[in-house]
């Protein structure tokens, strides 16, 4: 180890003992050395390639029958489940905006596995409207954007707004999400987006229907292709072989 490293861990280390380091998943106290706690390490349901570019779900679990939605392609490095879902309500609704770094170091890791052959031009977000905005401390999906493209050095721009208030998505059953989104996103400058190759980034995707939506006005803009890049990806249940049923598996705090 150089002296320049071990300054560096030095300096860590006395940090630590006035900021004792949790782990980013829990919360839990973890030793400095450590980003994650074992028992997270242990538990991450982590998203195996090869993956599924219909529905961002390992090849393995897919259960979309290769359903195309607006966007070309999407990728996540987690399912939003056990550990994960907890680390998402943390950083949501406990306001722990620090988090969105760790979080956007694994959405630029997936993003490469999944994305090998694409050279983005620019990363996007979904938009809040300006009452969610003044009501909220930060947007989710605007801050892991802006943390993905520092990952990926690219630009980060705001191209969308958000027109008018929607019911959230949670309350909603499959088919009435894609309604409820319908026509309430836009484009603010049309020739900003032409011919751009986009990453649309947010923190989880449910059905698809926000980023969908988000994709499809990108494209009308004149955007040459909109992949999705989220933290987390809803894994519905495989059908039942005693029943012929899938278990719906789509209840979270997001609801995309």
């Amino acid at each position: 180890m150089s002296l320049t490293e071990k300054l560096s861990v030095a300096v860590d280390r006395l940090l630590c003992a006035f900021f004792p380091r949790r782990c980013v998943y829990c919360g839990k106290l973890i030793v400095p050395e450590r980003t994650v706690c074992a028992d997270c390490e242990c538990s991450l349901p982590r998203v195996a390639a090869p993956v599924c570019p219909y529905c961002g779900c390992a090849k393995a679990d897919c259960t979309c029958k290769q359903k195309k939605l607006k966007f070309n392609a999407i990728c996540a490095p987690f399912y939003y489940e056990d550990t994960i879902v907890r680390a998402v309500h943390r950083f949501k609704f406990e306001d722990k905006d620090f988090l969105a770094r760790p979080f956007s170091r694994e959405i630029a890791l997936a993003v490469r596995r999944d994305f090998p052959e694409m050279s983005f031009d620019a990363v996007a977000f979904v938009p809040f409207t300006k009452r969610q905005a003044r009501m909220r401390t930060f947007n989710p999906s605007e801050l892991l954007a802006r943390e993905t493209a520092k990952a990926l050095e690219l630009p980060c721009a705001p191209f969308l707004e958000k027109l008018f208030e929607t019911e959230t998505q949670h309350n909603l059953s499959r088919t009435a999400r894609t309604g409820n989104v319908f026509g309430v996103y836009e484009v603010k400058d049309p020739a900003a987006v032409q011919g751009k190759r986009i990453l649309l980034v947010d923190d989880i995707k449910t059905t698809g229907a926000t980023l969908s939506e988000c994709a499809k006005v990108l494209k009308l803009a004149g955007a040459a292709s909109v992949h999705a890049a989220t933290f987390a990806v809803t894994r519905r249940k495989k059908p039942d072989s005693a029943h012929g049923t899938a278990a719906d598996g789509e209840t979270t705090e997001s609801g995309r």
